[in-house]
C-alpha cells in the first residue's frame, strides 16, 4: 500500500502510550473494545438495480464501500487454471483519486487474491457449459478515503455482493449456444445457501506475544509487531471455515519499544515466533465463524 496514504500522524510519545496499552493484561484499546470487537457497521445488499448483484457497508471509522457485480457470456477457451483467473476482473476506485493509483490496484489486486484461490471455488460456478462461462466485473466504490487499512471492508462488502449475485437460468443443452430464461425471478443465487460461501479476509495485529487483535485501527497496525490477512472460507455445512491465504502486511513501524527515550522509537528486534502465528489462525477461526453468522444475518434480513 502507497504509505502516505496511511500515514500515523501521531508522535512518537504518543505511540508508545499506545503499544503499552495494548501491551497489558488485559489489553486496553483505545476505542474500549474487546480483542476480537468490530467496530460498528451497516450493511445493506441489492442496492444497485442494473447489476447481477450489489452490496454497500459502512464501516465503524466512516469508511463506505459500494459493490457492483455484473456477469456475461465468454466463450471458454482450453486453458489451465492459471488462466481461468481471467474470468473474474476486481477494479477499485478510491474518490478522489487517481483511477491507476497504486492504492486501487494493491486494493483490487488483495480482494482479487482470496476470490481466486484454487479452494474458493468460485471460477467452478462461472462454467456454464463446456464452451461458454460467466465473467464476473466486480466494480468496487471506495466512497470515504481510508481511515484504516480497508481490506476488511472490501472483503466483507465483495462478499455481501457475491452472495447476492443471480445469474439467468440456463435453458438449453449443454451442447448448444446457451441461451437463458428471460423472466427474472426464474434466475439462480450465485451462492446457494448450503454451498462453499465466498471467502473473506480479516486483519489482525499481534502486540508482544500474548495479545492479538482484530479489526485494528490505523494506529493500532502501526505499533503492532506483525500484521496479518488472514483469508478465510465456509464450509459448506457452515460449521468452522477453513483458512485459504494467509498475507503479511508492513505494520507502519514494524513494532516500537516500551518507551520512547529523547523523542526515538526504537523497532522491536527479532521476527514473530511461530506459536504468535499459529494463534493468530486459530483464534481467526472462531472470529471467522461469527463474521460469517453476521454476513448472513445481513443476507436474511434482506
Amino acid at each position: 500500500m502507497a504509505p502516505s496514504t496511511l500515514t500515523t500522524l501521531i508522535s512518537p510519545a504518543e505511540l508508545s502510550y499506545l503499544r503499552s496499552s495494548l501491551a497489558l493484561v488485559p489489553p486496553i484499546r483505545p476505542d474500549a473494545r474487546t480483542p476480537t470487537q468490530f467496530r460498528p457497521l451497516v450493511a445493506e445488499i441489492d442496492i444497485l438495480p442494473s447489476t447481477n448483484g450489489s452490496a454497500r457497508m459502512v464501516w465503524g471509522d466512516g469508511g463506505e464501500c459500494v459493490v457492483g457485480i455484473k456477469a456475461e457470456v465468454e466463450p471458454t477457451e482450453p486453458t489451465s487454471y492459471g488462466k481461468r483467473r481471467n474470468w473474474v476482473e476486481v477494479g477499485v476506485e478510491v474518490q478522489g483519486q487517481r483511477d491507476d493509483d497504486p492504492l486501487g490496484v494493491f486494493l483490487g489486486m488483495t480482494v482479487g487474491e482470496s476470490l481466486l484461490t484454487p479452494t474458493s471455488t468460485l471460477t467452478e460456478r462461472l462454467v456454464i457449459t463446456p464452451k461458454f462461462h460467466w465473467k464476473l466485473y466486480i466494480d468496487i466504490l471506495l466512497i470515504t478515503p481510508p481511515l484504516s487499512h480497508p481490506a476488511t471492508l472490501l472483503s466483507l462488502s465483495t462478499n455481501l455482493a457475491l452472495r447476492s449475485t443471480r445469474i439467468p437460468r440456463l435453458i438449453s443443452e449443454s451442447d448448444e449456444d446457451p441461451i437463458f430464461d428471460d423472466d427474472w425471478d426464474a434466475s439462480i443465487p450465485l451462492y446457494s445457501i448450503t454451498s462453499q460461501l465466498p471467502p473473506i479476509t480479516l486483519l489482525v495485529v499481534s502486540v508482544e506475544e500474548r495479545n492479538i487483535f482484530f479489526d485494528p485501527t490505523r494506529e493500532e497496525l502501526s505499533v503492532g509487531d506483525c500484521v496479518l490477512a488472514i483469508s478465510l472460507a465456509s464450509s459448506p455445512a457452515h460449521d468452522a471455515p477453513k483458512v485459504i491465504g494467509v498475507r503479511t502486511l508492513e505494520s507502519g513501524t514494524g513494532g516500537i519499544a516500551a518507551d520512547a527515550k529523547d523523542g526515538v522509537v526504537a523497532a522491536s528486534i527479532g521476527g514473530v515466533k511461530r506459536r504468535v502465528i499459529k494463534r493468530i489462525i486459530k483464534e481467526s477461526l472462531s472470529v471467522g465463524k461469527e463474521v460469517f453468522e453476521s454476513l448472513q444475518g445481513v443476507v436474511d434480513a434482506n
